[in-house]
């Protein structure tokens, strides 16, 4: 009888979720995990978990934004010191949108050299205080030194829609264009 269910279910079974399946896909994610760079596996680390539902689109106050901004940055840097490596390999910026031009994303700096945190924080507020803005999230870059490479990827502050994510991807390729996150100039 044993046998019968055996079957039945072998019948039913997804190939995916055969067990042959399973044990390659488990066998493939250590071989993936044996060569991840210290900096790859700490950004795999930090971005583990599920990810926000799309909410409503209610802008976040410029205090919640710089509150989880900050965060977010801190946490990713002490996982980087965990794992020995240069919490300094990461820097990041806000990603907002203006009203005017809602399909073209813009940055705000988290760290700028010769200002002080209290100095970003305020030009921060005064943009993100407008009616006419939008936080989206951030985009972190990480030097892997090991590898030899930057890597540039997005955070979001909430659920956003498939328009916010794509607009989230969007400001990633333009930044991972550039040799550091900066200022968007338009």
């Amino acid at each position: 009888m044993n046998q019968f269910y055996g079957l039945i279910d072998s019948m039913m079974t997804p190939a995916h979720r055969s067990r042959t399946a399973k044990k390659n896909l488990r066998e493939g994610i250590r071989k993936m995990q044996a060569e991840m760079s210290a900096a790859a596996k700490v950004r795999r680390d930090f971005r583990l978990g599920r990810p926000l539902k799309p909410g409503e689109a209610l802008p976040l106050h410029p205090l919640v934004v710089w509150k989880r901004a900050t965060e977010a940055l801190a946490s990713f840097r002490t996982l980087m010191a965990l794992e020995k490596l240069q919490p300094s390999d990461v820097s990041a910026v806000i990603v907002y949108l203006e009203e005017a031009h809602p399909d073209v994303p813009r940055f705000l700096l988290l760290e700028e050299a010769g200002k002080s945190e209290e100095e970003i924080k305020s030009s921060v507020f005064e943009v993100l205080s407008r009616s006419d803005v939008l936080a989206l999230g951030m985009l972190f870059r990480q030097f892997d030194a090991e590898k030899k490479q930057q890597s540039t990827f997005p955070f979001q502050f909430t659920g956003l829609t498939e328009g916010g994510i794509a607009l989230l991807r969007r400001a990633a390729e333009m930044q991972g264009k550039m040799s550091s996150l900066t200022k968007d100039v338009n």
